[in-house]
C-alpha cells in the first residue's frame, strides 16, 4: 500500500490532471504530490525516449536498473515494452541477472555499464573503453543519463511503496 495518499483523477487541477494524461500512471498520481516537479520529471523522461539508444539498448538499461534498485514498479512498467523490443524472456532474465550469457558483446559492455554506474557512481575506464568500441560519446551520455533518471524513480517508487499499475502505461510502447 502506498505510504500517502495519491490524488483521484477526478479530483485533480486541471493542471495535475494535464500532467496525469501525459502520463496515466501512479508514478504521476505520486509525483503530484510533489511541490511542481511533475512538469520537469515528465518533460526529462518523455525527452529521454529519443536518445540515440535502439529501443533494445534502452530497455537493457532500465531493466537492469529495476533490478539492481529491486524496483519491482519499474520492471512492470517496462518488461512488456522490453519483449515488445525484442528481448526474449531467456534475454530479459539474463539481463535482469546481470549475466552476459547469450547476449551480444555490445549489449554485454552495455550492462556492465550500467551496473558500474549504478553500483560505484564512476564507471571504470576498461568498462567505458568497452563500451565506446560500441557506442558514440552521445549514446553513452544517453544511456548515463537515462541510467540516472531510472536510479532516482526507483528510490521514489520504493521509498514512497507506490503501487502496481493493472498494465504498463500505453505511453511506454512508443518511443520518438
Amino acid at each position: 500500500m502506498t505510504r500517502l495518499s495519491l490524488p483521484d483523477p477526478a479530483d485533480m487541477t486541471p493542471a495535475d490532471r494535464a500532467q496525469y494524461e501525459r502520463f496515466p500512471a501512479n508514478l504521476t498520481r505520486a509525483l503530484l504530490r510533489t511541490n511542481g516537479c511533475t512538469p520537469g520529471y515528465l518533460a526529462l523522461g518523455f525527452a529521454l525516449r529519443s536518445t540515440g539508444l535502439s529501443d533494445k539498448q534502452f530497455e537493457l538499461v532500465i531493466l537492469r536498473v529495476a533490478a539492481l534498485s529491486n524496483s519491482t514498479y519499474e520492471r512492470m512498467q517496462h518488461l512488456e515494452p522490453a519483449k515488445q523490443a525484442g528481448w526474449s524472456d531467456i534475454e530479459i532474465a539474463a539481463i535482469e541477472n546481470g549475466t552476459a550469457a547469450g547476449l551480444a558483446e555490445s549489449d554485454a559492455a552495455l550492462l556492465r555499464f550500467v551496473e558500474e554506474c549504478v553500483a560505484d557512481v564512476r564507471v571504470s575506464t576498461v568498462t567505458f573503453t568497452a563500451l565506446r568500441a560500441h557506442l558514440s560519446d552521445d549514446v553513452i551520455a544517453d544511456a548515463t543519463l537515462l541510467v540516472g533518471f531510472y536510479m532516482m524513480t526507483a528510490r521514489f517508487l520504493e521509498t514512497l511503496d507506490v503501487e502496481l499499475d493493472a498494465a504498463a502505461c500505453e505511453v511506454l510502447f512508443v518511443r520518438d
